[in-house]
């Protein structure tokens, strides 16, 4: 780590407002039963808007909003936003009388989701990559896992105070979790001033810094490349952990074994996302992308055609921590950005991939992955997120071979 205070100070603040933020969206399903305790059964696919027009606004707003946006805001006045777009969220859910409102509120925690994907993380520790020096991988990926462990600990949280109280009440106590952490952030992380690369650097000072803009990116091959790519690892991972317990219950196992294997991959899942620091470093970008895709690809594989003849737990558990190398796929995007196009545009670009791309992915992996499991059975299903992990893979490789960094040099 730096030496340097404001580094330091802008990686804990980061954190802890990553982990608070991301957190509070990764409750939906905690809340499910709750919904159709209220709403009835019958209502499943209509609650269930709120996630998919979630993930569709995530993709939307950090695909063409934020990366202007992110040139005109300092991180600490994006911790104040995502801090009053979770008192929103939670607000309606806690007052919801219709399923429409919960749907709202999907649109709302889609909007935190693009923030928080990366400007709560990367953006606010970009001003320091230099300070960070080599370690600079391992930094994003602390970040970055820092959503996770807040994904673990909301997963667990509101299972706890569901016993004791009203889910409606829940939601005002994990607003005032969300809140308290963002204002802690908001005084850790230093206010930013102006650091060569950082967020609204002057256009003499950003012109020298080696690199593509945005617009110029667009433009090349690489660019759609990469967003293909990093899309495509999102459905297929996000695909196979979103119907695993269905498979597994399909295949003899217990409902809740089957709902520990999600722990089990959520908790492993910090681990991959750590370890992905680590692998850009030793690695390199290629070592990242095949340990991201390689796993993902065998534990499917496994899924579809060793599982259902030897449905037994260990065998589900392997299956489930291959799949969740597919966590790693969040450490592509900022360390694929730099390599690709430079650190010139980096908070314009990389939110595309990481935000865009990535809950692109989200939006797009219950439907074509389920569809095709409606349709041909999860065997089938298994094989197409396969399939789509390889694509997803070779086109990467490509955005690499085509480096118009390389080429501008």
């Amino acid at each position: 780590m730096s030496k340097n205070a404001n580094a330091r100070r802008a990686v804990i603040g980061a954190c802890i407002a990553l982990f608070a933020n991301m957190g509070i969206n990764s409750t939906f399903s905690i809340f499910l039963p709750s919904f159709m305790a209220e709403w009835g059964a019958d209502r499943l696919a209509d609650i269930a808007l709120s996630a998919t027009l979630g993930c569709l606004v995530t993709f939307l707003c950090s695909t063409f909003l934020f990366a202007p946006l992110l040139k005109k805001l300092q991180p600490r006045m994006i911790f104040v936003i995502c801090g009053v777009l979770a008192v929103i969220y939670c607000l309606i859910c806690n007052r919801a009388t219709a399923v429409w409102m919960i749907v709202a509120a999907g649109v709302f925690g889609g909007i935190n989701l693009a923030f928080g994907t990366h400007a709560m993380g990367v953006a606010a520790i970009t001003p320091y990559f230099g300070d960070f020096g080599a370690k600079v991988a391992k930094v994003i990926a602390i970040v970055l896992a820092s959503a996770s462990v807040g994904a673990t600990a909301f997963s667990f949280l509101p299972g706890a105070l569901l016993k004791v109280m009203q889910w409606r009440s829940v939601y005002l106590v994990l607003m005032a979790i969300v809140l308290a952490c963002d204002v802690i952030a908001f005084f850790i992380v230093p206010k930013q001033v102006a650091v060569e690369g950082a967020a609204g650097a002057d256009q003499a000072q950003a012109a020298d810094i080696p690199g593509l803009t945005r617009k110029q990116a667009v433009r090349t091959p690489s660019f759609w490349l990469v967003f293909i790519g990093i899309l495509f690892l999102s459905i297929s991972y996000l695909g196979i952990s979103t119907y695993m317990p269905s498979l597994l219950t399909t295949y003899g196992m217990d409902q809740s074994t089957a709902s520990a294997m999600q722990g089990v991959m959520q908790g492993v899942g910090i681990l991959f996302v750590f370890l992905g620091g680590t692998i850009t470093q030793k690695l390199g970008v290629k070592g990242l992308i095949l340990t991201t895709a390689i796993p993902i690809v065998i534990g499917a594989l496994i899924y579809a055609y060793v599982f259902t003849n030897m449905a037994v737990i260990w065998l589900a558990v392997i299956c489930s921590v291959l799949c969740v190398a597919g966590t790693i796929s969040a450490n592509i995007g900022p360390a694929i950005t730099a390599m690709l196009f430079g650190n010139r545009d980096l908070n314009a670009i990389n939110p595309i991939f990481s935000g865009g791309a990535s809950w692109g992915g989200a939006a797009l992996a219950t439907q074509v992955i389920g569809r095709v499991i409606t349709a041909a059975g999860f065997s089938t299903g298994y094989l197409v997120a396969a399939i789509i992990c390889v694509v997803g893979m070779f086109s990467l490789f490509a955005a690499l071979a085509l480096n118009p960094m390389k080429k501008k040099s």
